[in-house]
């Protein structure tokens, strides 16, 4: 599941700015943490995308990292294709867009044993709303699409999926409609030395238990050659059911996915 340049992955709503036209990034994470939530399984990540912003405000964009196949069935990339516009009025700046999360090969009828659940795939697509101003910026993203959040449903998500929290579940047919809400902050407190703060809240359609909130802390450095080096520490709050989440794989391990992580990262753009 793929979201920030500080001490994390650059996504869409880190896209570069409109001048150069063209640009690129890459960067390595000790681990990818996605909306609060690990992605690989406590393991290191690869990371890297491509932007195009135009003149006119209109910007496109991928971006893809290595997760792990333990949370998503068969699969182990991630790629998100962006597209919007950003304008500003005075000081305040604003962008809206869509996002597309795609899982390549991963479906929940490939959890093992297969066909434990009915076939659905984990891609997901979100528009979403973000408004900066200064320092300060708010978004907010929702899922508009079937597939909802991740491809949850009632049939692999209901009552009773989590060892986390067994009453937790989709009650309804599909999380159409979830949506996520966030403020982040980001301030240069020294030169080429930036601190960040950031709060979210994910809310997931038709269920029971399941909305949960994300925080960050980090600082990182801006070196030379388009260089950035990072540090953070992200937790979650209402989120016990990603406890002891058992791989999808079939190979007997668990982890918390919600546990409180540190995120080491270095990150270049070109």
């Amino acid at each position: 599941m793929g979201l920030p340049a500080l001490a994390g992955p650059a996504l869409a709503e880190d896209a570069p700015a409109a001048a150069p036209e063209l640009t690129s990034n890459i960067g390595v994470v000790s681990e990818y943490v996605f909306r609060g939530i690990r992605q690989t399984w406590g393991n290191p990540a690869v990371q890297g995308g491509v932007d195009y912003a135009h003149a006119s405000g209109f910007y496109a964009g991928a971006w893809m990292s290595n997760t792990s196949a333990n949370l998503y069935a068969n699969a182990t990339i991630e790629i998100d294709l962006y597209g919007g516009y950003r304008g500003a009025v005075g000081d305040f700046a604003y962008d809206v867009g869509v996002l597309q999360f795609l899982f390549p090969g991963a479906n929940y009828d490939r959890i093992t044993p297969a066909g434990s659940y009915a076939r659905k795939s984990y891609n997901s697509t979100e528009v979403y709303l973000s408004g900066t101003w200064q320092w300060l910026n708010l978004k907010y993203s929702r899922a508009i699409t079937d597939v909802g959040y991740f491809g949850f449903t009632s049939n692999n998500a209901g009552v009773g999926a989590f060892p986390g929290n067994p009453s937790a579940g989709v009650s309804g047919g599909d999380t159409t409609g979830s949506w996520y809400i966030e403020a982040n902050v980001a301030y240069e407190f020294l030169p080429t030395w930036t601190a960040s703060l950031h709060a979210g809240r994910q809310t997931i359609a038709n269920s029971k238990g399941l909305d949960y909130s994300d925080y960050k802390v980090g600082v990182s450095k801006a070196l030379p050659g388009s260089w950035v080096l990072g540090l953070a520490y992200t937790t979650t709050a209402g989120a016990d059911y990603w406890k002891n989440y058992p791989s999808v794989a079939g190979n007997g391990t668990t982890r918390d996915m919600n546990a409180g992580t540190w995120i080491a990262s270095v990150n270049r753009t070109f």
